[in-house]
């Protein structure tokens, strides 16, 4: 019975091994014959695949070999999976170049960094789990996404403000809001981890402040309403769904109202302003004055077509205004625990993809 045991944990063993080594060269984004020339030819490309697929392990001499090629460390490769990445549908924009292997590069890591995060807040004491209600009518129409972002920001007690910082509102209210360093063409994705933790995951590298926020509504709506979404609606139709819920979120109808009054004339500094307080794009403000019936199809579309044909008023509405920090709550979270010597200055620094020296730099522990 106990030798049983000891090879079904091998077996485990074995098979995270298999993964964790195959996605870390996924992420380094190389072949495994860049890996066995990386190594110095130790083992052969036939090792390495049987590496992979399970069918063997490596020394302790290969096996550091690799972990310093791929820059992890050796205990990375032993790392249990704590979810499913298919929990996760990451996608890039139409227009993204993004080949197959940026693309798949991002998943893991984008495994990577959500575990890291979970990590740390279970050895904080802090991973209590988020119940989000979503529960409720069938959703298919832009108008109940409107209502239910009016209900989340009576329940949330936003009333009708400008929401200073999207990832701190998020934050303090149960959703874990992560930033990664992704290419262009992703934007963000989201998903409910083990069915308690839900996530939304940013690119880094998203520049466009207004965008960043609006992507991150985006997802909280895919988080709290895909459940709810009528099973007739194409993929198209839910991200417009999703579209109208984060606009609300960030700029409520009744605030336009106050503004705007249907069929006057406009002024791109009336536009800008709202752009400036309420942190949304305008482009995205745009299309809610049509929508409200504020600028009729016709204005509307003289606007669209103005921007596709004339560059400098393209760049003129496209400009970022607002200004909003990334959120640091992981970084902040791993610094408290090695504060709290809950966690050693390597397992920090391993943490924050950082070295030793410039985390004992940034501890200074009061």
């Amino acid at each position: 019975m106990s030798t049983k045991s000891n090879l079904q944990v091998m077996a485990e063993l074995l098979n995270v091994f298999s993964q964790r080594l195959r996605q870390a060269r996924i992420l380094k984004k190389i072949s495994m014959d860049q890996l066995v020339s990386m190594i110095g030819n130790s083992v052969s490309k036939q090792a390495i695949s049987k590496y992979e697929a399970g069918k063997m392990m490596p020394n302790s001499t290969v096996l550091t070999a690799l972990a310093t090629a791929l820059d992890v460390e050796p205990d990375y490769f032993f790392r249990p999976f704590t979810f499913d990445l298919n929990e996760f549908k990451v996608s890039f924009r139409k227009k993204s170049n993004t080949s197959a292997k940026d693309v798949n590069a991002l998943k893991v890591q984008i495994q990577d960094e959500v575990e890291r995060y979970l990590e740390v807040e279970e050895i904080l004491g802090k991973d209590k789990e988020t119940v989000l209600q979503t529960d409720g009518e069938q959703l298919s129409t832009p108008a109940q996404m409107q209502r239910q972002a009016r209900h989340l920001r009576d329940e949330w007690h936003l009333g009708y403000d400008a929401i200073g910082n999207v990832q701190d509102v998020l934050e303090e209210h149960g959703v874990k809001v992560i930033c990664t360093v992704a290419p262009n063409g992703f934007d963000g994705v989201s998903g409910i981890v083990n069915g308690k933790a839900y996530i939304v995951v940013l690119n880094k590298n998203q520049s466009h402040v207004e965008r960043r926020r609006f992507t991150t509504m985006h997802e909280l709506g895919h988080l709290l309403f895909d459940k709810r979404f009528a099973p007739t609606l194409t993929l198209r139709e839910k991200e417009k769904l999703c579209d109208a819920f984060a606009n609300e979120m960030l700029l409520p109808s009744i605030v336009v109202q106050t503004v705007f009054s249907p069929g006057e004339k406009l002024s791109t500094f009336e536009v800008r302003r709202l752009q400036v307080v309420y942190g949304i794009s305008f482009d995205a403000i745009m299309h809610k004055l049509h929508d409200m019936d504020i600028i009729n199809d016709s204005k509307y579309k003289t606007y669209c077509i103005r921007k596709n044909h004339d560059d400098a008023w393209k760049q003129f509405v496209e400009a970022t205004y607002y200004k909003e920090n990334f959120s640091t709550k992981f970084e902040t979270m791993v610094y408290a625990a090695a504060a709290k010597d809950l966690i050693s200055t390597s397992k920090a620094a391993n943490l924050l993809h950082s070295s030793v020296s410039t985390v004992r730099k940034h501890l200074n522990v009061i």
